[in-house]
């Protein structure tokens, strides 16, 4: 039988079984026996779909594990903590074999050591041999060696594969930027036919460009669907009773963003698990509950996403972090002036590392360079907050959509960049010297050359001049706002902004980049990122 036209309905509702065992098993440990019979469906629909298609390794496994399932429904077998672990081990083994299938490579995990391991519980034995990866079977050492999933995936099946979207969103870009070009070539036409021609095909591109950003758009509860696992795991090894929250994983957001975010959500889970939560003792002796718990939320606020990490632990102290940054070379007086949400944003230099810092910082530096970095490339935010003795919140702040957007192409020295059509309150243009300030809404905005904030070239001679007006983002409740000055300006686009990812997301100054219609490289310029420059060297 040619089983390849049903091969992605077998992975899409193969996965859907193991995430339900492996939410039905987080249960059962907690001792509710309802969630057998459900297990037993599970592992019962596993077992004859892999069956029918032939993978035997995955029927014999699913076959064994149904019936330890089995003995503990009607022989009163009990779901001790052994019976448990196996459980979970034999899971991971599934999704080894379930991989194998979606990369279409052959099933050469040896299942029997867990099938041995599943029969001895269920004669009774509580107490049965580890099973051990035969020499020669990575897939079976990956198995064993990783069941947390220490990493989160997004499964690539889909019903049109996730590099088919991309593929189609490049082309999108593409197109807008042919149909900038036909706007300036209506503009300078008289054709009533061609203006017309050119509106309706920007109706047709902006249709065509919002259906495949939704059809890219999944909920945040695809990715966060293993973290009870990974916590359940980390808290065992630790010694430490953890429990997980999450909410708000209705949220959805553009694939490529859900994809890049796995990766920072389980290094603040394990750095939550492993440093911020103290140990059942710790918390009792400190009139805490025995069990701490993290809570993960998220939210949307316009058109972003909100995802806030949150722990009960033991916190972070910023003067500890202070010192420990004077350590490692930082400045000592300008640390010294940090405020308090500056100061605990130092965790994510880079050689923080819980080594170090694990009884000052709770081990927050652990990887919080890479978390930023990574955030920061998706287009995000990183902000932390914590209170000593009572907890962390760590919060990402990301775009909703992988989007085109709308730009105003600068130049600034001898480079171009792309400025965010949103951020700019208005363009003036001035002929003489550059002013130290222009008025604008009744305020007076300092004037900064933008080239010298990048570090570009020397600031150039008087002549004409482009002013371009941005609001600076600050908690006091009147406006104020800072003039850039560039040195020309081109047409408004609409591009197409890939996310940077390391080592490119170290570049200062710049969130993303695109490509122009000639090949050229052309960055999108990071707006908090320059109005916190321009911010330090006003006042300096």
């Amino acid at each position: 039988m040619d089983t390849s036209k049903y091969k992605a309905l077998y992975l899409q509702e193969t996965n859907t079984h193991l995430s339900g065992i492996e939410a039905g098993l987080l249960e059962l440990e907690k001792g509710s026996l309802s969630e057998v019979d459900n297990l037993f469906r599970h592992y019962h629909s596993i077992k004859g779909m892999s069956a029918s298609m032939g993978y035997e390794p995955l029927k014999v496994l699913s076959h064994a594990e149904e019936d330890l399932l089995d003995r503990i429904r009607s022989k009163g077998l009990e779901p001790s903590p052994g019976i448990i672990t196996t459980l979970f081990e034999c899971l991971d083994a599934l999704k080894a074999l379930v991989r194998l299938v979606e990369e279409d490579k052959p099933l050469d995990l040896d299942v029997s050591p867990f099938i041995s391991r599943l029969k001895a519980l269920s004669e009774g034995k509580q107490t049965p041999i580890p099973a051990q990866a035969p020499p020669g079977a990575p897939v079976a050492a990956q198995a064993q060696a990783a069941p947390a999933g220490a990493e989160l995936r997004i499964s690539n099946v889909m019903k049109v594969e996730g590099r088919v979207f991309d593929e189609l969103l490049t082309t999108i870009g593409d197109l807008f930027m042919a149909l900038s070009s036909f706007k300036e070539l209506s503009q300078r036409s008289r054709s009533i036919e061609l203006k017309d021609g050119v509106h309706l095909l920007g109706k047709s591109v902006n249709a065509l460009h919002k259906n495949i950003l939704s059809a890219r758009m999944l909920p945040i509860r695809d990715l966060t669907e293993s973290l009870p696992r990974i916590v359940r795991d980390i808290s065992s090894k630790a010694g430490k009773d953890v429990g997980l929250k999450i909410e708000g994983t209705e949220i959805s957001l553009d694939r490529s963003i859900l994809e890049g975010l796995g990766s920072p959500l389980v290094h603040i889970i394990r750095n939550a698990v492993d440093h911020g939560i103290e140990t059942p003792s710790v918390r009792e002796s400190e009139g805490k509950p025995r069990s701490g718990t993290i809570t993960l939320s998220a939210h949307a606020r316009k058109d972003r996403a909100v995802i806030e990490v949150s722990d009960d632990g033991r916190g972070i102290d910023p003067e500890k972090i202070k010192m420990k940054a004077v350590e490692k070379g930082a400045d000592p007086r300008r640390v010294a002036a940090m405020s308090r949400k500056e100061s605990l944003m130092l965790v994510c230099l880079p050689g923080l590392t819980s080594a170090e810092t694990v009884t000052e910082t709770s081990g927050r530096g652990v990887g919080m360079d890479i978390v930023k970095a990574v955030v920061e490339g998706l287009g995000g935010a990183l902000e932390i907050e914590s209170e000593p003795g009572k907890g962390t919140t760590i919060r990402m702040e990301l775009p909703r959509t992988t989007s085109i957007i709308k730009t105003l192409l600068v130049t600034a020295g001898s480079e171009q960049f792309l400025f965010p059509i949103t951020k700019i309150e208005r363009v003036i243009e001035l002929s003489g010297e550059t002013p130290a300030t222009v008025e604008y809404a009744g305020c007076k905005a300092p004037v900064v050359d933008l080239a010298l904030l990048i570090g570009l070239s020397e600031k150039r001679a008087g002549g004409q001049a482009t002013i371009v007006i941005v609001e600076k983002e600050q908690e006091a409740r009147e406006k104020a706002y800072v003039g850039f000055m560039v040195d020309d300006f081109g047409v408004e686009l609409d591009a197409y902004i890939k996310p940077l990812l390391p080592p490119m997301s170290r570049l200062w100054g710049v969130s993303g980049i695109t490509i122009m219609g000639d090949g050229r490289p052309v960055f999108l310029l990071d707006i908090p990122q320059i109005l916190s420059r321009a911010a330090n060297r006003l006042s300096s």
